[in-house]
C-alpha cells in the first residue's frame, strides 16, 4: 500500500508543477518552457485492466480521494465492480444484485458508516431497554436486500420443559431439569432499522440518526437514535474508567459506557474517519408522550445503550476448541440467558496469568464459604492423556444477565477441562459416556452483591451441549449451542 501510495504522489507531480497559487489564492501558471513539454501520466499509462487491479488494493475513502486528482481516475474509480466488493465483504451472504438501489456505489454510499454492523452480526448491549438493566440484551444485525435496509433484532428464548424435573440416578437426592428452548429473532420491534436515505448528506460522524417505525407515528412511544463511538486508546485505559465491554470480555476497542453528558459532547462522537470504533456505537433511548395532534411532546426517561461485537475467533469453535460459541443456558426463574463460551489453551492460560477462583493466593471473587472436603467431586476417573478438544479452560461469561449475576460477568469457569480437572466419566443412564470436570460457579444477591464462587460439577455431553451440577442447590441445568447463522437467514 505504501508503493502504492508513492506511486501515486511520482504519477501527481506533473499536474502540481504546471500551476501554484499566488499570494492571493488565484492559480499562475509556471515558465512557458515547462508547459509545452508535460511530463505523461505514468498510472495512467498502464493498461486499464492494470490500473483496476490496482485500485482494488484501496479503500473506500482512499477511492474517493483518488478520484479527486482527475477525470480519469475519476472514471476508473466510478467502475461499480470496486464497489461491489466494499458490499459484499461486509455481508454474511453474497448479494447478486445492488437493488433496490441503481448501482453497488449508491448502496454502499447509503449506509456509510454503518456496515460494520452486519459485518461483524453480533452485539451486546450493556443495558436492557425496559426492564432490569442488568440483563443487557444481545442483537443480530443483517442486511434485508429486498428493502436496502441494515436491520438488528433481539435475540430471545423461552425455557422449553419437555416434563417435569426428575431425579439424577447417580444421586437420588439431585434434580435434573431438562431444557428445550425456544430461540426466536424478535421482529415485532427492531432494535436498529437503518432505512436508505436516513443517513444524512453530511456531518454523518457526528449525526444521530432517528429509528423510522411504525411505533414513531403514535402518540406515546419510545423512541431512539442510533449513534457512532470512539475508541478509548488502550494506553489511556485504567482500572477507574467505565467501560464497554467489560476486560474479561476478548475485545479489540473498548469505549465509555458512563458520562454526565449522556455522550452529547463531540469528544465522545469520532471527529474524523479513522477514529470511528467499528466494533461498537450508542442508542438514546427515551419515552415521549404527544399531545392530540402532535403539537406537543414530552421526553422522559433518557438514557444511553452502549453495545459491543464479539472477535469472531472467540466464538467461533474449531478442532482444539470445539466448546467456544455463542451458548443459551436455563436460569430458572430467571429464564434463558445467553454465554459467551471462551476455550483457552494451557498456553495461552498461563500466558494471560488468568485468575484461578478458589486458589487461597488468587481468590479475588470473594470468601467461598464451601469446604472442599464436603464436594462431591472425590475423583474417580483416571486419564493417561486428554481426549481431542478437551483440554485448557473454559470460561462462560454472560451476554444477558439477571438482577443477581448482571451481563459481563463470568458464570461459571472450569480451570481444566483435560485430565487435571477430570472427576470421572459417567455411566449412567442420564449422562452416560460424559467427561465430568471440576468447575466454580458464580453466584450472588439480587443487585450483584456480594458475589462468590461455589463449586460445581461441568458436564461435558457434546460440543453442542452441557449440563451443570450445582453441588450447593442440588440441581442440574443445561445449556445448548446457538446455531448463529439460523438467525442471519431473512427468513428465520
Amino acid at each position: 500500500m505504501d508503493a502504492l501510495r508513492r506511486l501515486f504522489v511520482s504519477s501527481l507531480a506533473p499536474l502540481s508543477a504546471s500551476s501554484q497559487l499566488d499570494g492571493d489564492g488565484k492559480s499562475t501558471s509556471l515558465e512557458p518552457s515547462a508547459m509545452t513539454t508535460p511530463k505523461p501520466f505514468p498510472l495512467l499509462a498502464l493498461p486499464n485492466e492494470i490500473i483496476q487491479q490496482i485500485l482494488g488494493h484501496l479503500r473506500p475513502l482512499e477511492l474517493v480521494e483518488l478520484s479527486l486528482t482527475c477525470l480519469s481516475l475519476r472514471s476508473h474509480a466510478a467502475n461499480d465492480l470496486l464497489w461491489a466488493r466494499f458490499v459484499q465483504e461486509n455481508l454474511p451472504v453474497p448479494q447478486s444484485s445492488p437493488s433496490p438501489c441503481h448501482t453497488w456505489r449508491e448502496l454502499y454510499t447509503a449506509h456509510y458508516p454503518y456496515w460494520f454492523l452486519p459485518r461483524h452480526k453480533i452485539w451486546f448491549a450493556d443495558k436492557a431497554t425496559v426492564g432490569n438493566g442488568l440483563a443487557g440484551q444481545l442483537i443480530f444485525a443483517r442486511y434485508d436486500s429486498r428493502l436496502g435496509s441494515i436491520e438488528a433484532y433481539r435475540l430471545v428464548a423461552e425455557i422449553g420443559r419437555d416434563h417435569e424435573a426428575e431425579l439424577w440416578e447417580w444421586n437420588p437426592t439431585v434434580r435434573i431439569h431438562r431444557f428445550n428452548p425456544k430461540i426466536r429473532l424478535f421482529l415485532d420491534n427492531p432494535v436498529i432499522k437503518l432505512n436508505l436515505g436516513d443517513l444524512s448528506a453530511t456531518r454523518r460522524l457526528h449525526q444521530e440518526v432517528l429509528m423510522q417505525r411504525e411505533a414513531d407515528q403514535r402518540l406515546h412511544g419510545i423512541r431512539s437514535m442510533l449513534f457512532l463511538s470512539r475508541a478509548i486508546p488502550n494506553e489511556l485505559q485504567d482500572s477507574t474508567m467505565s467501560l464497554w465491554p467489560p476486560s474479561i470480555v476478548p475485545a479489540t476497542n473498548r469505549v465509555r459506557n458512563e458520562s454526565p453528558t449522556m455522550f452529547k459532547g463531540e469528544g465522545h462522537k469520532p471527529q474524523h474517519a479513522d477514529q470511528i470504533s467499528e466494533t461498537n456505537f450508542r442508542l438514546r433511548k427515551w419515552s415521549e408522550f404527544r399531545s392530540q395532534g402532535g403539537r406537543s411532546s414530552v421526553r422522559m426517561g433518557e438514557d444511553v445503550l452502549t453495545f459491543s461485537t464479539l472477535p469472531s475467533d472467540c466464538y467461533t469453535p474449531s478442532a482444539e476448541k470445539p466448546y467456544q460459541g455463542i451458548w443459551v443456558g436455563d436460569y430458572a426463574s430467571h429464564g434463558c440467558e445467553f454465554l459467551l463460551l471462551t476455550q483457552w489453551s494451557q498456553k495461552e492460560t498461563q500466558e494471560q496469568d488468568l485468575v484461578v477462583p478458589g486458589s487461597p493466593s488468587t481468590y479475588l471473587y470473594g470468601d467461598s464459604d464451601t469446604n472442599e472436603d464436603d464436594s462431591d467431586t472425590e475423583v474417580t476417573t483416571i486419564e493417561t492423556e486428554d481426549p481431542p478438544g478437551c483440554s485448557g479452560r473454559l470460561e462462560a461469561i454472560k451476554l444477558t444477565g439477571d438482577p443477581h449475576v448482571p451481563r459481563g460477568e463470568h458464570t461459571w469457569i472450569a480451570e481444566d477441562i483435560g485430565r487435571g480437572g477430570l472427576i470421572r466419566v459417567a455411566d449412567e443412564r442420564d449422562f452416560k459416556g460424559a467427561r465430568i470436570v471440576k468447575s466454580w460457579s458464580h453466584i450472588a444477591a439480587s443487585g450483584f452483591r456480594d458475589d462468590r464462587y461455589i463449586r460445581s460439577q461441568l458436564i461435558l455431553i457434546s460440543h453442542d451441549s452441557l449440563a451443570m451440577y450445582w453441588e450447593d442447590f442440588g440441581h442440574v441445568s443445561f445449556y445448548t449451542r446457538v446455531n448463529i447463522d439460523d438467525y442471519l437467514n431473512l427468513d428465520s
